[in-house]
């Protein structure tokens, strides 16, 4: 697979009209770029902070397959999730894969092995295509049943007070949400999108009533530019709607509601693969068949466990998005009723991710009963406001962003009264997916770099990188120093000039939180801090003041 590297240049993308531009570069956007430019359209994408960079980055990190929509007899939405499922762990191998979770099961009524085990086993056959074309270490096995002593193996401590075992179902993980996003977005460009970070749509271009393009803001320099589209997409996220108020005056009907979801992660790590599913105290309202609370799932990611998700409507912008003290102790307190040997407490939590996600209607939400957004909202404003050349896009799960943007892109085909190829995005691997074999390419690149690399970095390597990780080394052979790491952090100094020469890593903050792993799960060393931001400012032409900008930009996530 080609490497083009991302290039910001807005003064060629405004010398341009395309057929589609996208605005938002999160999981949507970046999706819905790759689609139409697999489809054949000239593409831009712009995003007004980095890609990635908000609830993209920030959420579960679970890949759905759907198996709970059975409770909600929702079968379009068990079929949509488990094929998006299975084309993530087809086309990028390397950044999804399997997480099977145990369920507790107890007696004999709704919590019990038997009436479990029978929507399981529904679900394995509504789901019988999901393992075509996929690898076997990326294959999704069928439901199974733990006994009573293989769940208190896995889990010592947990409350064996009536525990007859556990029923076990598999859903995908992501490795690294922002790099998923990338690679959507690299393939696109590899296509010949042209794409753009700290890019702001700050107003629409109107020919009548007809969008034409969109008013952009260079967030850096703060010039203005004339982006020129016969049809733009807006797929902004939690922006989406305050961008049509802002600009159009438009309001949406039914006004969309957000909920902040947010889990956390801690320093612990189960032995064993399995997540655990744990009862909460919150009924989802849309369930046709009551089994008690809705889950809350303790999950191992990488060297550490992550427990989500709590669910809460907001309001607010989206840039005045927080958490406390107290909530982060009310949320801890909840995990210990249900499983009291964890013993957690706020000091455990290494990190807090949290985004907006579409949520079921505000006033469908109750105390203790929550109403969960169920379908992406995808509105043709020539029919809904009689402004021609626009769509808006709001998601609902990062899974199914690859199948939302196929919808789109062909509603957005047939607008254009064009022809075009039909694309394969579904089973056609992203940059750095075009992997026959994940573990075999792991265990080759041990070989190969073992002895110039430790194993503890080779591995996130693969895993953040893909077939492109030879890529990542090339400026190693002018400057072997690039293969130390930052002090004890598994990521190589040579990934931090790789993200700025390749992958359009603009501050910092890119690349400390987006396109390295130096603050995956806890707070980077302060000397690593330093030493990366000396390689960026060689490379940027940072002065000493802006590299105490960029330092307190970091300190200031970090927070």
């Amino acid at each position: 697979m080609k490497s083009i590297p991302l290039k910001r240049n807005l003064t060629e993308i405004a010398a341009h009209t395309y057929d589609l531009l996208v605005i938002g570069g999160g999981i949507f956007g970046a999706c819905a770029a790759w689609e139409a430019a697999a489809s054949g359209l000239s593409v831009a994408l712009l995003e007004k902070q980095d890609f990635s960079h908000s609830t993209s980055a920030n959420h579960f990190k679970m890949v759905h397959g759907g198996i709970r929509y059975l409770q909600h007899g929702d079968i379009f939405r068990v079929h949509e999730s488990s094929h998006e499922r299975s084309a993530l762990l087809r086309i990028c191998p390397h950044l999804v894969h399997p997480l099977p979770i145990v369920i507790p099961t107890y007696g004999y009524g709704a919590k019990g092995k038997a009436f479990l085990g029978a929507g399981m086993t529904v679900y394995d056959l509504l789901t019988f295509q999901r393992n075509t074309g996929l690898q076997s270490s990326r294959r999704i096995p069928q439901s199974r049943f733990l006994s009573r002593g293989e769940l208190l193996r896995h889990f010592p401590g947990f409350n064996s007070t009536g525990l007859t075992g556990g029923a076990v179902f598999c859903d995908g993980q992501m490795y690294n949400p922002p790099r998923l996003a990338l690679a959507f977005i690299r393939s696109a460009v590899n296509r010949g999108a042209h794409v753009a970070n700290y890019s702001e749509v700050t107003d629409f271009v109107m020919s009548g009533n007809e969008v034409v393009g969109a008013k952009v803001k260079d967030v850096f320099s703060e010039d203005t530019f004339e982006i020129r589209a016969r049809m733009t997409l807006n797929t902004a996220g939690p922006w989406a709607h305050r961008l049509l108020e802002s600009t159009l005056g438009i309001a949406l009907n039914p006004h969309p509601t957000f909920s902040r979801d947010l889990a956390f992660v801690v320093k612990r790590r189960f032995d064993g693969p399995y997540g655990l599913a744990l009862s909460s105290g919150t009924k989802d309202a849309d369930s046709i068949v009551d089994r008690g609370g809705r889950h809350l799932f303790v999950v191992p990611w990488r060297d550490y466990t992550l427990v989500g998700v709590w669910h809460k409507v907001f309001n607010k912008p989206p840039d005045a998005l927080a958490i406390d003290n107290e909530e982060l102790e009310a949320y801890t307190t909840e995990v210990n009723q249900a499983y009291p040997d964890l013993d957690l407490s706020v000091d455990d939590i290494l990190t807090v991710n949290m985004g907006l996600t579409l949520f079921g209607d505000e006033q469908d939400q109750k105390a203790g009963e929550l109403s969960f957004g169920k379908r992406t909202q995808i509105i043709d404003h020539q029919k809904e406001h009689n402004i021609s050349g626009l769509i808006t896009s709001i998601g609902v799960r990062a899974t199914t962003a690859r199948g939302v943007a196929e919808k789109v892109t062909r509603i957005i085909i047939k607008l254009l009264v064009r022809k075009v190829r039909r694309s394969d995005t579904h089973k056609q691997a992203i940059f750095g997916g075009d992997i026959p074999d994940i573990e075999r390419l792991q265990n080759q690149a041990i070989r190969i770099l073992c002895n110039d690399l430790h194993r503890d970095s080779i591995v996130p390597l693969i895993r953040n990188h893909g077939s492109n990780y030879l890529k990542v080394l090339d400026c190693v052979r002018d400057n072997p120093e690039l293969k130390k790491t930052f002090m004890k952090s598994t990521v190589i100094k040579a990934e931090a000039i790789h993200a700025i020469q390749e992958e359009m890593a603009l501050k910092l903050t890119d690349i400390v939180f987006r396109r390295t792993d130096l603050a995956v799960a806890s707070r980077p060393d302060p000397t690593a801090l330093r030493d990366c931001v000396e390689i960026a400012a060689a490379e940027l032409n940072w002065d000493d003041r802006r590299i105490k900008i960029e330092l307190n930009e970091v300190h200031e996530v970090l927070k």
